[in-house]
C-alpha cells in the first residue's frame, strides 16, 4: 500500500471516529456535573500520569484516564499500554534505565460542546536515560514530537480521553505486545535482558570532512528544523520555505534532502539528475520525486555515487551479530543516513546526528519528529531492514 493510500485511509478513519463520537455524545441524556478543570488542563494531567508510567511501570495508573466503555477509548488505552511495554523491553535489552519522561503540549485548536471536547495539539517529549554500566552515570536525553487529534468526554465531572489519534514513533514495534494491564508491576521475566547486545565502542572515524558535503552545517540544519521534538530549534517549526508533507505521504525524505542539499543552511550537496528542488518566489519550494520520495532518494544517491550502502540488514545483523566485531552502524559518520526498509520498500529516512554516552548512534527525522533518538527505537518488527548509507560527495 503506497503512502497516499495510507493517508486516505487515515482520513477515512478519523472521519468515522468523529461521526461515531458525535452520535455517542448526543445520545447521552444525563446532564453531567460541572467540570473540575478545562479539557486542556485535564489532558496535561493525563499525559503527565502516562509519562510517569514509562518509568514506574504502573499501568493501573493510566486506566481511569480513558473511556473504556467504548471501543475507541479501549483502543487508545491499549495503544498506550503496549507503548510502555515496548519501551521497557527495548531499554532492558540495552541495559538502559529511563529515569524521567516528560512532555509539554501546545494546543492549536480546541472546541467544547456540552460533554464533548475536540483538541488539535502538538506534544514535545523529552526522554532521559542512563546505562547501568556507565560509571559514573551519565544522563542521555532525546526528544520526540507528536501531533495529536484528541476527543475527550466529560464523565462524573472529569474529562477523560475518548480517542487519541497520532502518528506514533513506536508504532512499528508495539504489535508484539498486548494491552493487558497487570495488577502490579510488569513481569521482569517477560522483559529479560539480552547480555550480548550492549558493548561500548569508541567511534574512531567521525570526521566531518567530505569533498563538498558540509557535514557541520548539515547537523546544525537537522537540529534547527527538527520540528516539534524536544531539543529542536526554530521555535519547533520546520523550514517555512519548503512544503510540509505531513498528512500527505510523510515529510521524512523531504527533510533529509534539505539537510543534504539546502544551499543556505544545509550540507550544500549540488543538485543533479533526478534529485533537485525548485525555489519559488511566492510559493513553497518544489522538490523532485527523488527529493521527496524515500525509494527515489536512495536510488539516486546510490546510482549517482553520492552515497554508498556500507551494509544492510536486520538490527541483529548490523549491531550485535558478533560481539567481537565493531557494529556496522558505528562506521557511519555524523551526517550519514539510514534508510528503513519495510516489506520490501524504503519506508523512512533519518540522518545520523550524534552518539550517546556509550557510542550508540542517534538520529533526527521528520513526520514523527525525532531529535537525537537512538537509531532503531520504534523499529522492532523482525522484517525491518536498515540500509546504512555513507555520503561520499
Amino acid at each position: 500500500m503506497n503512502k497516499v493510500c495510507k493517508s486516505f485511509l487515515i482520513i477515512l478513519y478519523v472521519f468515522f471516529v468523529l461521526i461515531t463520537f458525535n452520535t455517542y455524545v448526543h445520545a447521552e441524556t444525563e446532564i453531567p456535573e460541572k467540570a473540575q478543570e478545562t479539557p486542556e488542563k485535564a489532558l496535561k494531567r493525563i499525559y503527565n500520569i502516562r509519562n510517569k508510567a514509562f518509568t514506574t511501570e504502573n499501568l493501573l495508573s493510566i486506566k481511569d484516564c480513558y473511556d473504556s466503555s467504548h471501543k475507541f477509548g479501549i483502543w487508545a488505552l491499549d495503544h498506550e499500554v503496549r507503548r510502555i511495554k515496548y519501551l521497557k523491553y527495548w531499554s532492558n535489552e540495552r541495559k538502559i534505565k529511563f529515569i524521567n519522561v516528560e512532555s509539554s503540549i501546545k494546543v492549536k485548536k480546541v472546541s467544547v460542546s456540552g460533554i464533548k471536547a475536540t483538541l488539535a495539539l502538538e506534544e514535545s517529549y523529552k526522554f532521559d536515560y542512563i546505562y547501568f554500566e556507565d560509571e559514573p552515570f551519565i544522563v542521555n536525553s532525546f526528544g520526540v514530537g507528536l501531533r495529536h487529534g484528541v476527543r475527550m468526554i466529560l464523565k462524573n465531572g472529569n474529562w477523560i480521553i475518548y480517542n487519541d489519534w497520532y502518528t506514533d514513533c513506536f508504532e512499528d514495534a508495539i504489535s508484539r505486545y498486548n494491552g493487558d494491564i497487570p495488577q502490579g508491576l510488569m513481569n521482569e521475566i517477560e522483559f529479560g535482558i539480552n547480555n550480548n547486545i550492549l558493548n561500548k565502542y569508541i567511534v574512531t572515524n567521525n570526521s566531518l570532512k567530505t569533498k563538498s558535503y558540509n557535514r557541520e552545517k548539515a547537523m546544525k540544519y537537522a537540529d534547527k528544523y527538527c520540528g516539534v521534538a524536544w531539543g529542536s530549534g526554530n521555535e519547533f517549526k520546520y523550514n517555512k520555505i519548503y512544503q510540509d508533507f505531513n498528512g500527505i505521504g510523510g515529510d521524512c525524505t523531504n527533510y533529509v534532502s534539505q539537510v543534504l542539499g539546502d544551499k543556505k543552511e544545509g550540507g550544500g550537496i549540488p543538485f543533479g539528475g533526478s534529485w533537485n528542488c525548485e525555489y519559488r518566489k511566492n510559493d513553497k519550494a518544489q522538490g523532485s520525486k527523488a527529493w521527496v520520495n524515500a525509494d527515489g532518494l536512495k536510488d539516486y544517491l546510490i546510482s549517482s555515487g553520492k552515497g554508498t550502502i556500507i551494509k544492510k540488514g536486520t538490527f541483529k545483523e548490523l549491531y550485535f551479530n558478533d560481539i567481537n566485531v565493531e557494529p556496522a552502524i558505528n562506521k557511519l559518520k555524523l551526517g550519514d543516513l539510514i534508510a528503513y526498509e519495510k516489506k520490501g520498500d524504503i519506508d523512512h529516512f533519518a540522518v545520523i546526528t550524534g552518539r550517546d554516552s556509550r557510542g550508540y548512534a542517534l538520529i533526527n527525522s521528520h513526520t514523527t519528529d525525532r531529535y537525537h533518538v537512538p537509531w532503531d527505537l520504534g523499529w522492532g518488527d523482525k522484517w525491518i531492514k536498515f540500509h546504512l548509507i555513507r555520503i561520499n560527495y
